[in-house]
């Protein structure tokens, strides 16, 4: 007979109470979990998320155009445009510079197929717009789509004509000498760079093209001046006031080429930063300057 109170009549009430006990330890400790699954979940969508769709967050200015440039443009052009391993410079060149803003949309809405450039025109008008604003920042333009003048061009038009002697053999705007070419329209589409770099750096001739020449004939004249063209028979030989001279080859005494290029190579040191800035600046108002209407006779 059992006792009352006794422990053997309490198994299986306890048996209950031990398992209702452990129950709750257990469902304490999934909480925190599934917290952490749904956590991972979430990370993991948005790691999937596009970067097309990324670039198309927008602040409240406008989508940022450098960020969309970074994130699309970059891994091809480079972060500054200048070219990668696998698109070319569009930052710099002359070509792509002098491209109406229109026409910069279209590429980069509808893409070169035949290049390998993919299509971005799912990014829609205002981030093609911003795109196309951040590659102009690149190449130093301004937002009316001209190049920012980094200095004064009063300044750089005395630099031109008097300090730089440019004008020894270039023109602007129809003052200047002959030797060299017209720089009236030189800078429009290029950008600040690579007008700087056409100064410090001019490209020298090969052989003795761009050099001076000074020849000197049997009667004891003598002309100085560029090589233009020459035969068997003739020299032709353009002098500092533009005209050409034909010298017969068999009337010449010497002919002494100056080891120097006719291009001064050493700009970059006689002209100081502010100096080469307005002197950039003054080519680049040049060419930005309304030109005359031709007048076609009757």
């Amino acid at each position: 007979m059992r006792m009352p109170g006794s422990c053997c009549s309490l198994p299986r009430l306890g048996a209950r109470s031990d398992r209702w006990m452990q129950r709750e330890p257990r469902s304490a400790a999934l909480l925190p979990l599934s917290r952490i699954v749904i956590g991972l979940q979430l990370c993991f969508i948005l790691c999937l998320e596009a970067p097309g769709a990324r670039a198309q967050e927008t602040s409240q200015s406008g989508p940022n155009g450098r960020v969309l440039f970074s994130q699309n443009c970059a891994s091809c052009h480079g972060s500054d445009g200048r070219g990668g391993e696998h698109a070319p410079d569009i930052a710099t060149r002359q070509d792509v510079v002098a491209m109406s803003d229109a026409r910069l949309r279209s590429i980069v809405s509808d893409g070169i197929p035949s290049a390998g450039m993919p299509p971005f025109g799912s990014l829609g008008d205002k981030q093609v717009d911003a795109l196309v604003a951040s590659l102009r920042v690149l190449q130093g333009m301004t937002n009316t789509g001209r190049a920012a003048l980094p200095g004064d061009p009063q300044a750089g038009e005395a630099i031109f004509f008097e300090k730089g002697s440019c004008s020894r053999c270039h023109m602007v705007g129809g003052r200047g000498g002959f030797m060299a070419g017209d720089l009236s329209d030189y800078a429009r589409g290029r950008t600040v760079a690579s007008i700087e770099s056409a100064i410090v750096h001019p490209a020298v001739s090969p052989g003795d093209a761009g050099h001076k020449v000074t020849v000197e004939t049997d009667s004891g004249k003598t002309v100085a001046g560029l090589v233009r063209a020459q035969d068997n028979f003739t020299v032709v030989i353009q002098i500092e006031d533009g005209a050409f001279v034909s010298v017969p080859k068999d009337t010449i005494r010497s002919l002494t080429v100056s080891k120097q290029p006719y291009m001064p190579q050493d700009s970059g040191a006689t002209l100081s930063r502010k100096q080469l800035d307005d002197l950039i600046s003054y080519l680049l108002k040049s060419a930005q300057a309304p030109k005359a209407a031709k007048v076609i006779p009757q």
